[in-house]
């Protein structure tokens, strides 16, 4: 039987959430806070049944207030509040649309891709953005239920277009990104507070990065000025 409480230590109301593909994590933002926070719901075995019960208290996984990522045109600050999150069915790919900071990147709202893994720890590693035209705005963003070469991201823009930007996926332990959005980001190899960092969260100390590079340089690709992943 499900029972309500209210969580009274929270700064507000809550934004925006989303859950794992399995089930057992819930991500969500709290309205004025540039904080992702996460839930975890372990399933657990008592007499002959499985029950979930969910953690205690809330973890802090990324704070959103200001992120640096590495492009082919430079470094790009970014940073604002979560509007609205989603995550792909294979719990891979998490997309958050954040409103944008007025004191980072003239406040543009920008989608901001993380890659993700939920077993046998959870991590959390900034991965991507994603622009639109000058003047159009990300409005929704939805990931398709089914596509089986990766995630294929729907975003409507305010402009009343709709994109399907497909991520591809070579294997799990290095994602390379769709050549139609015309580049292909390094793997995770350590660099000052940017894209390339070790995961932004984990929930153990990992020994290495996630995913080691690949021997030679990453290879090249067309560009689009406006999607860099």
């Amino acid at each position: 039987m499900w029972t309500c409480e209210r969580w009274p230590t929270l700064s507000g109301r809550c934004q925006t959430g989303c859950w794992s593909p399995d089930g057992n994590r819930l991500l969500f933002t709290v309205l004025g806070e540039p904080l992702i926070y996460s839930l975890s719901f372990p399933e657990r075995c008592g007499e002959g049944k499985g029950r979930v019960g969910g953690a205690k208290s809330a973890t802090i996984v990324a704070d959103l207030s200001e992120t640096t990522i590495q492009t082919p045109d430079g470094e790009e600050r970014l940073g604002g509040d979560a509007h609205s999150m989603v995550w792909d069915p294979s719990g891979e790919r998490l997309a958050v649309l954040m409103k944008g900071n007025p004191r980072v990147q003239d406040g543009k709202p920008v989608i901001l891709l993380f890659c993700t893994r939920n077993s046998p720890v959870f991590e959390l590693l900034p991965c991507g953005i994603i622009q639109g035209e000058p003047g159009a705005q990300p409005q929704l963003i939805a990931f398709h239920p089914s596509f089986n070469k990766g995630a294929l991201l729907s975003v409507g823009w305010s402009t009343g277009r709709i994109a399907h930007i497909p991520l591809y996926f070579v294997n799990a332990q290095f994602p390379r990104f769709s050549p139609v959005l015309g580049w292909a980001q390094e793997p995770p190899a350590g660099g000052g507070g940017s894209i390339r960092d070790l995961p932004l969260f984990t929930e153990t100390a990992p020994t290495s990065a996630p995913w080691d590079p690949l021997p030679g340089p990453p290879p090249v690709l067309p560009h689009s000025p406006h999607s860099h992943l």
